[in-house]
């Protein structure tokens, strides 16, 4: 039997207030960073790199041995999570260590309650107003990030679950020139089709679980509508040029929760050259699924390592 990488239940339960609004003020932007590894090998093969304005860093961390260019993924926390909690429920940094790649780790703004969240769309999560410019801030950690470590600007990945997911897909939208490829997890696109213009095709991954009950697989609402994970695989088919009508793929065993291989995959054939667009369903998955995380490193950051510019 697989050992369960359970999320920490406080993150549950924050993710859960998604469905409700708050008419708090403004919150503050001071974060608090603190990685650790998941064992002591990981920490043996990694060095960590604070970046980002004073006042909201975030942390850069970095294989032991670089030969040339590395890849970097930036992670992206769900709402009232932290960086570090995604880190150690999703085992980004540990499955990295080995595959020479670099990991950002910046945590989002803080509400008056102390929840973090990402200013992604209108349906998701800055539920107080508070002015913040969360595109302007990953694309200056990406590019800090590019200008002090050897990292290929030609192979930079973003991975988000929920309202991180969100933000993901924002950034494939706003600054499509930095992002090669991004993966998500029980998060969404932009309200409307034509809200994102991608000035380059970006390959898309999409988890999601059919039991979802906060960010429906089918769609739903927050403080706007949010499209369901089929809607989206079909905006961004269109995006990419790829044909409309998506191909069944293998089954995949990505929930230790669930029985056998629980997870369908469909793929869009015919997009741009380089560029892939697939769908992965969890079949009775839920809005954080257990996720191997051997899984996370073979089925999503391969996949995206796969990609290039």
């Amino acid at each position: 039997m697989r050992a369960r990488h359970l999320f920490p239940l406080v993150v549950l339960v924050a993710v859960a207030a998604c469905s409700s609004t708050s008419t708090a003020g403004p919150a503050s932007t001071t974060t608090t960073i603190s990685h650790v590894s998941t064992t002591a090998a990981v920490a043996a093969e990694t060095s960590s790199l604070e970046l980002g304005p004073p006042g909201r860093p975030a942390e850069l961390v970095a294989p032991a041995k670089v030969t040339g260019l590395a890849p970097l993924v930036v992670l992206l926390h769900g709402y009232g999570s932290t960086a570090e909690h995604h880190d150690h429920y999703l085992g980004v940094t540990e499955q990295a260590a080995t595959r020479g790649l670099f990991v950002l780790l910046p945590d989002g703004t803080h509400e008056v309650s102390g929840k973090q969240f990402w200013d992604a769309t209108t349906a998701c999560c800055n539920f107080t107003g508070t002015p913040v410019d969360d595109v302007g801030y990953l694309r200056g950690l990406i590019d800090e990030a590019i200008a002090k470590r050897p990292i290929d600007p030609k192979r930079v990945y973003v991975f988000g679950h929920s309202n991180g997911g969100f933000m993901a897909y924002r950034l494939a939208c706003d600054i499509a020139d930095r992002v090669t490829a991004i993966a998500v997890l029980s998060g969404s696109d932009l309200p409307r089709a034509d809200q994102c213009k991608p000035d380059r095709p970006v390959s898309v991954l999409h988890l999601h679980g059919t039991a979802d009950p906060l960010v429906t697989y089918a769609g739903g609402r927050f403080t706007d509508t949010f499209p369901g994970a089929l809607e989206v695989m079909s905006r961004w088919a269109a995006r990419d040029g790829c044909d409309p009508q998506p191909t069944p793929g293998p089954t995949l065993d990505l929930d230790s929760r669930l029985p056998g291989a629980e997870t369908r995959v469909t793929t869009y054939a015919g997009c741009d050259t380089g560029i892939d667009v697939q769908l992965d369903t969890i079949e009775g998955g839920v809005h954080s699924p257990d996720l191997i995380h051997a899984a996370v490193g073979t089925d999503v950051l391969d996949w995206l390592l796969a990609h290039t510019r």
